[in-house]
């Protein structure tokens, strides 16, 4: 009985600190930008470390020494470049960023054990991310007050809003997990109004971020789950009226209002500006494909054959390319970690995609595997085109969450609204 006390309260601590995760980014952005605090560790960094380390005792022992591993494996190439530079400093200094890529992967084996032996826990997932979801929502929309920070600078142009956050450009993967879960919800529990309410919101947030990366997420979401309802094959008639509403009624509207939000917000002046001086390809990719082709010509030079396979560690590959990254995740994981390290992102990303699909088979009790699936997916695809997606901080919680929520087992009589 002491046992099962023992877990339930660290349970607790857990779940009050997942409330607390948005806000406390709220506060660090706070601190960075207006207050100038700029501590070797912020806040928010502290803060996730120790909700990872309550996440870490709650796994088991298996999944401590599968965590455990990555990070040896991960810290590998800053260990070599340590023992040639001897700059200690290094090992902590990317100790942090090694936790932050793998942070994704230990709340995945943790929510795990949640959804498989404690389903009931799910509402309290869903509150938390509605919550969540309300606190990024209002935090984005300050702007319309005069307060936050703007998305970009452009001489002297400021266009969106990132909110209070420190990390605008993470905000976009936060927005897209939160946002399609919730559209999946409701879609998934028949609460329609809910979903085309949210569903918009999620919009037009993206909209007023002005992210390329958020307004893709949240249309392509939208529109997916308004098209493919979740865990049900075949079209009723209650359906087809359903769809016809939506195409006669609905769609005019949204569009009126979109183009109306579009004509008076920033989106277009972004976009202008890069037009204007980018290719199509250029301006899809925010110029990452010059930051790549600029670096392999570094990487060329400066990579010996072994930092070839194995990496030169996070802040070495950093300062080679005059302290930023590239913001192509699969090349920054390659160039910070080499082969090792691309390739356990591809097997990381490979199990979750073919465990969610052989899950989804049984879309009748395994209700959230497709979305699962679809978020894998989507979040694989804005990698490729975008950064801070999967060596996001402030989004590696949420992803572990709904990578593994494909575990949760149940019926669609559950009503957990």
């Amino acid at each position: 009985m002491q046992i099962t006390n023992k877990i339930l309260s660290f349970d607790t601590v857990i779940f009050i600190l997942l409330f607390g995760l948005l806000p406390i980014d709220m506060l660090n952005g706070y601190l960075l930008r207006d207050v100038g605090i700029a501590p070797p560790i912020t806040i928010a960094q502290l803060y996730k470390i120790i909700l990872l380390g309550f996440l870490f005792i709650r796994v088991n022992s298996a999944e401590k020494v599968i965590f455990l591993s990555l990070v040896g494996l991960l810290l590998l190439p800053t260990v070599c470049q340590v023992a040639t530079s001897f700059n200690i400093k290094l090992v902590f200094a990317d100790a942090v960023k090694v936790i932050k890529y793998l942070g994704s992967v230990l709340a995945f084996f943790y929510f795990r054990t949640v959804f498989t032996n404690k389903g009931f826990l799910l509402k309290w997932v869903f509150r938390w991310l509605l919550f969540s979801f309300m606190v990024l929502v209002v935090n984005i929309s300050l702007k319309f007050f005069g307060l936050g920070f703007p998305m970009y600078t452009m001489d002297t142009l400021e266009i969106g809003s990132k909110g209070f956050f420190y990390a605008g450009n993470e905000t976009s993967a936060v927005l897209i997990i939160l946002s399609s879960f919730l559209m999946y919800w409701f879609r998934c529990y028949n609460k329609n109004i809910l979903f085309v309410v949210f569903g918009i919101v999620s919009v037009l947030t993206g909209l007023y971020i002005t992210s390329k990366t958020a307004i893709l997420g949240t249309v392509l979401s939208f529109i997916f789950f308004l098209l493919f309802k979740p865990n049900k094959k075949g079209i009723s008639v209650k359906d087809v009226m359903y769809y016809l509403v939506l195409f006669f009624v609905i769609f005019p509207l949204a569009l009126y209002a979109l183009v109306s939000f579009l004509k008076s917000s920033d989106v277009i002046g972004r976009f202008s500006y890069f037009w204007d001086k980018l290719d199509i390809y250029t301006f899809i990719l925010s110029s990452r494909n010059t930051f790549l082709l600029d670096f392999i010509e570094i990487f060329k030079k400066e990579y010996n054959i072994i930092e070839m396979i194995i990496g030169v560690g996070q802040s070495t590959f950093e300062t080679l390319n005059n302290d930023h990254i590239i913001e192509l995740d699969f090349f920054d994981i390659y160039f910070a970690y080499g082969f090792i390290g691309a390739l356990l992102f591809c097997l990381y990303i490979s199990f979750l995609i073919i465990k969610s699909k052989m899950k989804s088979r049984q879309y009748k009790t395994n209700i959230f595997a497709s979305y699962s699936l679809y978020i894998t997916c989507l979040l694989l695809v804005l990698s490729f085109i975008s950064g801070h997606i999967f060596n996001s901080g402030m989004a590696a919680i949420f992803m572990g969450c709904v990578f593994s929520i494909m575990y949760y087992k149940s019926t669609f009589d559950n009503t957990l609204l």
